[in-house]
């Protein structure tokens, strides 16, 4: 029969005392996290959405004309840097690892790469009512 002394030692050589802090701290240093954005979303039933997510690139120079989205819009750059205009505000540059939202319907006035020689890449997420076309001109 083991005794109480030969029971905790059985244990601690099983599950040694500091190594849940170990593994949590051997999985941080694998894995950073770093939060990019939180928006908060329009009132949305969610019965008849869908979520896509697309790669996009400009050509050193391209752009697109002026355009509104159907859905809840979020681009993030991967690589090089993006001017965009949304309604009457400022134009802004975002370069990779930055993000931004489009609201649904709102006005996209400045969609470009603002490099000559370089191209641009983002993705573009959004939460859509399904059937609805993600890009509409900007009328």
């Amino acid at each position: 029969m083991m005794n109480r002394r030969q029971a905790i030692q059985a244990a601690s050589a099983i599950f040694p005392l500091g190594a849940p802090l170990q593994a949590q701290t051997a999985a941080q240093e694998q894995l950073k996290r770093k939060s990019v954005m939180a928006q908060d979303l329009p009132r949305m039933d969610g019965q008849n959405l869908v979520v896509t997510v697309d790669q996009l690139e400009y050509a050193p120079g391209g752009s697109s004309e002026a355009h509104r989205h159907n859905g809840c819009t979020f681009v993030y750059v991967l690589e090089g840097e993006l001017v965009a205009k949304l309604d009457d505000g400022e134009e802004k540059t975002y370069t990779a690892g930055q993000m931004f939202y489009e609201q649904p319907l709102h006005l996209h006035a400045v969609s470009r790469n603002a490099s000559h020689s370089e191209p641009a890449k983002f993705l573009v997420f959004r939460v859509i009512e399904k059937g609805k076309p993600a890009t509409v001109p900007a009328k």
